[in-house]
C-alpha cells in the first residue's frame, strides 16, 4: 500500500460504498439520456412509469443499474462488519488489507458484469464474483473469530 495510506482498510470501507452508489448516478445518467427528464419527486417509481419512452436496451440496463445499487447496498453492512471486526480483532494488517481489497476489486467488477450482462452465462459469472466477495467477507471474520480475546 502507498506510504499516503498506511491505514487501507478503513480507506476501503467508503471507496466499497462508492462502489455501491455509482450504478444509482449510472441509472439516471441513462434515465435522462432516453427521456430528456429525471423525476426527482419520485424517483424510485419512475422506471416503470417511462419503460415506453425508453428503447427496450435502455430500459433493461437502467434496470439493472437499479439492481447493482441494492446489491451493492446489501452487501455494505457484511464488509463494513468484516473489516472492523478484523481491525478490533488485530488480525495481520497483510491479511487485512488483502481481504478489503480483494472485496473492493470483485464488487468493481460485480457492478461491471450487472451493469452490461444480458446473457445466462454473464450472470453466472456475476453470481461468481459475488460469491468471492463475500467469501473475502467470510475469511476475514475467520480471522477475528481466530484471535485471542
Amino acid at each position: 500500500m502507498p506510504a499516503a495510506y498506511p491505514n487501507f482498510p478503513l480507506l476501503s470501507l467508503p471507496v466499497a460504498a462508492g462502489i455501491a452508489y455509482a450504478p444509482h448516478f449510472i441509472h439516471a445518467l441513462i434515465v435522462i439520456n432516453a427521456t430528456k427528464r429525471w423525476n426527482n419527486i419520485s424517483p424510485r417509481d419512475q422506471l416503470e412509469k417511462i419503460e415506453n419512452r425508453m428503447s427496450k436496451a435502455a430500459w433493461a440496463m437502467a434496470k439493472r443499474t437499479k439492481s447493482a445499487h441494492i446489491n451493492g447496498l446489501e452487501t455494505l453492512p457484511i464488509f463494513y462488519g468484516a473489516v472492523l471486526a478484523a481491525l478490533q480483532a488485530g488480525v495481520a494488517k497483510d491479511t487485512i488489507n488483502f481481504y478489503a481489497g480483494f472485496f473492493v476489486a470483485s464488487r468493481a467488477l460485480y457492478t461491471l458484469v450487472y451493469i452490461f450482462n444480458t446473457n445466462q452465462i454473464t450472470a453466472l459469472a456475476r453470481t461468481g464474483i459475488w460469491a468471492a466477495g463475500m467469501a473475502a467477507c467470510v475469511k476475514l471474520f475467520l480471522a477475528a473469530a481466530a484471535t485471542k480475546y
